[in-house]
């Protein structure tokens, strides 16, 4: 069967990095430095993705599929091919989700909620808007059963730890406004607008939704086999890809900064569905996904 071959296959991620390499190879558009360091961001941050669903055994079986289908979507993503502020944003998302999976019945490890909320603040630097994503990690720390008083205060201390330091940077290098302006562009709410939005734009965010809506219908009807943890672990997941797709959907002006967040749900969610639930439905789902997902990448040439 084909989706078992490729989804415990042991070069699968190898193959696919490959597939996402010639992606960023063939490119149609000047060369820059800024391409091999956006790949090696994106490489970077499917590394740490397949080291996640290692460390908390996220999958029942040995597979790579969660960062493959990273990988996949990252490949399809021409938007986030060249380096840009976006891939901190990418980074610091899947990093908070080491340390917040890690306080699951903690309520007493402080210094897990201040890592997590450290990833959120850091990330919030070139974002501000992302602050508005906080009250979702608090509903999280509630899902994973780690929210305390103490872990609360140790959220907000995490969230203003990169703050401090850009106050101190402003206030030694008298350049205050840097500051002020950050503040504005956080209390700024826009309509809608999609003028912004191209062809590949529409594409990328269809394909990502595909594949999470996929994934979460998979795992409401499965998931009484996975493990207790891992099951609170993936609602955690399923509350903040809702959510971002929502949020993207309300200010796809800011589509390049929120696109990674709805990426990271994807591949969580489509990964578990495609590692793990086998059938003749199943095996031409994930066919129909990989082949659009390769199309959608086909797109950078039209």
């Amino acid at each position: 069967m084909f989706q078992k071959t490729i989804a415990q296959g042991r070069f699968t991620l190898a193959v696919v990095s490959l597939l996402a390499l010639v992606a960023w190879a063939v490119l149609p558009a000047p060369f820059s430095w800024r391409l091999p360091c956006g790949f090696v961001a994106c490489a970077v941050c499917v590394y740490l993705l397949s080291e996640l669903s290692n460390a908390f055994v996220l999958l029942r079986v040995n597979s790579r599929m969660i960062s493959s289908t990273l990988a996949l979507l990252l490949g399809s993503a021409v938007m986030l091919h060249e380096l840009h502020p976006a891939h901190l944003i990418l980074l610091c998302s899947v990093v908070a989700y080491f340390p917040l999976f890690a306080s699951y019945q903690r309520p007493w490890a402080t210094v897990l909620s201040y890592l997590t909320f450290l990833a959120i603040g850091v990330a919030a630097l070139v974002f501000p808007q992302l602050l508005h994503f906080v009250p979702v990690c608090w509903i999280s720390q509630i899902l994973l059963r780690s929210m305390s008083l103490r872990g609360w205060v140790a959220s907000l201390l995490g969230m203003a730890t990169p703050f401090f330091f850009l106050f101190t940077y402003g206030y030694c290098s008298d350049q205050m406004p840097l500051l002020t302006g950050w503040f504005v562009e956080l209390m700024r709410i826009d309509l809608p607008d999609f003028s912004s939005w191209t062809v590949m734009h529409i594409a990328v965010a269809s394909l990502a939704l595909l594949h999470f809506l996929v994934g979460t219908v998979d795992f409401l009807r499965n998931n009484h086999l996975d493990k207790t943890r891992t099951r609170y672990q993936y609602y955690v997941v399923l509350l903040h890809g809702i959510l971002s797709f929502l949020w993207l959907l309300l200010q796809p002006q800011h589509s390049l900064y929120v696109l990674p967040l709805c990426l990271t749900s994807a591949a969580l969610m489509s990964g578990h569905f495609s590692a793990q639930s086998f059938g003749r439905v199943q095996n031409i789902v994930v066919i129909v996904l990989t082949v659009l997902t390769l199309g959608v990448g086909l797109l950078m040439f039209i």
